[in-house]
């Protein structure tokens, strides 16, 4: 990906807190950035954005409604932009913050624009799922005439438009083909987390987060793709389901819209509650969210494995157990119930409601789990610590044989990945499967059996060339084999030796396998493998 600058005047950017595998809002731990330089980027003449650009180290992953990375996404900070690539991935040493809180924007054609938000921090890493326009279980897409009353309804959310309701950018009315794009952000979408604007729910009370009972996304276009708005001193009317079989719910709650230049949730108006629904109106459409607001309290997770070393990339599972809110079964459903990852230091930071008391914390790492129950009642900050041991005396790895991707190659796939060497022992690099199947020098034929069934005899196998070598997960390596003999082929196959050949021709095998933080090897799949050999 390459940088470069952009200079668009409106500037709607995203969170790098909050990161949902399921859903969920990953909020790091907040630390002071050097490197702060103004950016001139207003975004309305009368309420004017102060954007300044802090050194972070920013990074995400894009992924479309299916979970498979979404290349050709502009991904916008402050003065800087990429487009994701292949894999979906984006990276930033720089972002753009707004009142100490960094904001980016996803665009991509076809889609609907993303805008996420979080306190500013040396990492960020956000995971985030971008919805394509169109008809979808969540998604609605349709063609209105201007001069006639329309309703939308999504999600059991709806849109009650009035006729001739729409203006163009200039304010001059509309009449016309309005094409509406509508995002159902509430109930019933199993992605919300990852699409939730914003990020973290915060509002411009920095003590304080939107509990929505729903969000909805809606755009309206003219016939030329160019952005519409609703009309001066008209109201749209909007209901928003309300948990059903609860007896005390508010008899009305906030109604919200997001402000994508400071990635912030800002209260407008509110919804009175009529039978199953809340009713409000609005005057105009960014993203839309009903819901209570709340003080907050910081939930910290702080992650460690051998020798007290960060436990980076854990992944945290957490929610509240208690019932002691009418409309928490609908805010624990849709926006707080997700997957968070412990940064490079170990650590997560989550901001939660205050007076929500009793979580309970599930981490994984590295295939080993843990649960915690703990109480956070209104304290300001609640730190919960988690010690991962497994391994620390070395891993038990299974060698299993498989083809390659070509006629002279075969792959010896280690299970799990081949762990790193523990320091000061003069190991500074992973070790090879055929360092463990022969007597210990660097490539040794011996350390498998080639059993010919055609060709040369088998002296003539030169040894290892070109593509060979661990994949970047240390969990595969490849072996490509050459021959020697001009003007001949060798066919036949192989299969591992045993690991005993190490342990027996050297007299310290055990001894190293601990310095290479290795317990035991065990031979799996060792099916023979035919192989073609040419020169």
């Amino acid at each position: 990906m390459n940088v470069k600058t952009t200079t668009k005047k409106k500037l709607s950017l995203l969170s790098l807190l909050w990161k949902g595998l399921e859903g969920g809002l990953l909020l790091f731990a907040l630390a002071g950035c050097p490197g702060e330089s103004p950016v001139d980027n207003p975004d309305d003449p009368n309420n004017p954005v102060n954007v300044v650009m802090q050194n972070m180290a920013l990074t995400g992953t894009v992924k479309d409604v299916s979970g498979n990375p979404l290349s050709g996404v502009n991904v916008t900070t402050g003065t800087l932009n990429v487009t994701t690539g292949g894999d979906g991935t984006f990276s930033f040493t720089q972002a753009g913050t707004v009142n100490s809180r960094a904001v980016i924007k996803f665009e991509k054609n076809g889609y609907f624009t993303l805008t996420r938000s979080g306190n500013k921090a040396d990492e960020m890493n956000v995971e985030v799922m971008m919805s394509p326009k169109g008809n979808s279980a969540n998604s609605l897409q349709a063609d209105l005439d201007a001069s006639t009353a329309k309703t939308l309804q999504i999600g059991g959310i709806k849109i009650e438009l009035p006729a001739s309701c729409f203006a163009k950018s200039d304010g001059s009315a509309y009449s016309g083909t309005v094409r509406a794009d509508v995002l159902n952000l509430g109930s019933g979408n199993a992605n919300t987390a990852l699409m939730i604007p914003g990020g973290d729910l915060a509002t411009d009370k920095s003590d304080e987060m939107m509990l929505p009972i729903g969000m909805v996304d809606a755009v309206f276009t003219d016939n030329a793709g160019n952005l519409l708005k609703i009309k001066d001193n008209t109201n749209v009317r909007m209901t928003w389901p309300a948990p059903s079989g609860v007896t005390n719910l508010p008899s009305s709650i906030p109604l919200w819209t997001f402000d994508e230049a400071r990635g912030i949730w800002l209260e407008e108006g509110s919804a009175t509650l009529q039978g199953n629904v809340y009713t409000g109106t609005v005057s105009h459409f960014t993203q839309k969210g009903a819901g209570t607001r709340a003080k907050t309290a910081i939930m910290q997770i702080h992650a460690t494995e051998c020798d007290d070393k960060p436990a980076a990339g854990a992944q945290i599972l957490f929610h509240d157990v208690t019932d002691d809110d009418a409309l928490q079964p609908l805010y624990m459903e849709n926006f707080m119930n997700g997957t968070y990852f412990t940064d490079s230091k170990g650590d997560c930071s989550v901001t939660v409601p205050k007076t929500w008391s009793d979580w309970t914390v599930n981490v994984s790492y590295k295939g080993q789990n843990q649960r915690q129950a703990f109480t956070q009642g209104n304290m300001g900050k609640q730190v919960v610590s988690f010690k991962f041991d497994n391994g620390c005396n070395g891993f038990d790895l299974t060698f299993n044989l498989k083809p390659g991707l070509s006629s002279n190659s075969f792959i010896i796939e280690c299970v799990p990945a081949m762990p790193e060497p523990k320091k000061g022992y003069g190991f500074d690099e992973r070790k090879t499967p055929d360092y463990f199947l022969g007597n210990g020098a660097v490539l040794r034929l011996d350390a498998f059996t080639f059993t010919r069934t055609s060709g040369s005899i088998f002296d003539g196998i030169a040894g290892v060339y070109e593509q060979w070598g661990w994949n970047k997960d240390f969990t595969q390596y490849t072996y490509m084999l050459t021959h020697s003999m001009i003007g001949s082929t060798w066919t036949g196959n192989v299969t591992m030796m045993n690991t005993d050949i190490f342990m027996a021709k050297n007299g310290q095998g055990q001894a190293i396998m601990n310095f290479l933080n290795i317990k035991s090897i065990t031979i799996g799949q060792n099916t023979p493998v035919p192989l073609v050999i040419s020169n």
